[in-house]
């Protein structure tokens, strides 16, 4: 509460309660709330400003560079809510500036609001996250998985065999697909009971074991790809019924498309479905995955 005298001679306190829920929700506003306009300003530009360093550093690409960011966001915003807190509960004979008044107050919440509201946090990190839904690309990626995308990682080079893209099957659609890419430009793309051949060589195969998916029986198999990369697939010992049957043989890939597979051979509605995708609709990468439902699920590597 604020007595007679100190109206009188304009000192006011601050509420801690006000700068620690204000810096919460509206970052930078605690801080213009103590007066501290400059400070307010450096730490709301310095929260909008380091995605962009992390996306030049590349931090969120791998793993521990996503571990190091989240500490060091975490740190920082700790820390400016703590010094508006700790501020506030210093202030006690404090004169209002001329922008302590409710309705500067609402304008700076409604400015912050509108800058974080329309923040497009993931273009400047360059990355994008994605929880899988579905067993489409198991055994590799399974449901519950939380996936990196590089949103960059084809800004210089093209897909290539056994990369995971990311890719919109409608243009301007908000929502993603994932499969991975056994055909490029130019091949010839032909399939053996759910076994690739690629180019007239047919992709070698090694049988793992007998297992399940989404409770069907499965065969698991190792498949390498022409450039030497081996992965996991499934195929069902019988037909799925939830896949549709009608699907493409064999194809030729136009310029400019590349041929994308689920792992879940028998369960997914990739390129042999959709056909092949123009390199316009592939917005990324998977790199890693951080997190699944079990422990095993964190940190995998999907650049190798």
């Amino acid at each position: 509460m604020i007595n007679s005298e100190e109206k009188k001679k304009g000192k006011y306190s601050r509420n801690p309660i006000i700068a620690f829920l204000g810096t919460v929700f509206f970052p930078g506003f605690g801080q213009i709330y103590n007066g501290q306009l400059k400070k307010g300003v450096l730490f709301l530009s310095i929260i909008l400003i380091l995605p962009f360093i992390y996306g030049f550093t590349r931090l969120p690409t791998f793993f521990y560079g996503l571990v190091i960011m989240l500490i060091i966001d975490i740190s920082f915003k700790i820390y400016i809510v703590y010094d508006a807190t700790a501020t506030a509960r210093k202030i006690k004979n404090y004169t209002p500036k001329c922008y302590n008044t409710w309705y500067f107050n609402l304008l700076f919440i409604s400015i912050i609001g509108v800058i974080i509201w329309f923040y497009e946090y993931d273009k400047a990190l360059g990355v994008q996250s994605f929880q899988i839904p579905t067993s489409t690309n198991e055994p590799t990626i399974k449901v519950g998985d939380r996936l990196i995308a590089d949103l960059k990682a084809f800004n210089n080079t093209s897909p290539n065999y056994g990369d995971f893209v990311i890719f919109q099957e409608e243009d301007n659609s908000l929502n993603y697909s994932m499969y991975r890419v056994v055909g490029l430009p130019g091949d010839k793309i032909k399939f053996e009971n759910n076994f690739l051949i690629i180019n007239n060589n047919k992709c070698h195969i090694t049988h793992i074991k007998d297992t399940l998916s989404d409770g069907y029986a499965v065969n698991e198999y190792e498949e390498e790809l022409p450039n030497g990369l081996k992965h996991r697939i499934y195929t069902f010992t019988q037909a799925h019924p939830n896949n549709p049957q009608k699907r493409i043989s064999q194809a030729d890939i136009p310029a400019n498309h590349y041929f994308l597979l689920g792992d879940n051979r028998d369960n997914a509605l990739d390129s042999r479905h959709i056909g092949p995708v123009n390199n316009d609709k592939i917005k990324g990468k998977i790199v890693f995955g951080f997190w699944g439902n079990t422990k095993d699920r964190i940190n995998i590597n999907y650049n190798n």
